[in-house]
């Protein structure tokens, strides 16, 4: 235990010698990294679940030679696409923010 204590000074001193700019860089770092994990959980988990509902939306279609079924098969991908990238951009500015700090 008074390792555990002894790690916590220490940390503790560093954040300190740093400053406010560095608890603003440890902040933008947790946000970045929860983002990140979010989206992996994402892929793994919702991901499938979203591909199923829309195929199997698809599947259940009647037709689907004509024009407007493949802007429905479209705008479905597009839906698809836009979760999958959902928060991308965040993290990229994230990522770029760090090191300017």
């Amino acid at each position: 235990m008074i390792w555990l204590q002894n790690g916590l000074d220490i940390i503790n001193k560093f954040m300190e010698s740093g400053g406010n700019v560095l608890w603003l860089i440890a902040l933008t770092t947790f946000i970045m990294w929860t983002l990140v994990f979010e989206r992996f959980i994402y892929i793994k988990v919702g991901l499938p679940e979203d591909q199923k509902m829309i195929l199997d939306a698809w599947e259940a279609r009647s037709e689907r030679k004509s024009w407007n079924a493949h802007r429905i098969r479209e705008k479905m991908v597009s839906e698809i696409s836009l979760k999958i990238k959902s928060n991308l951009d965040l993290i990229k500015n994230l990522v770029a923010l760090c090191p300017l700090l």
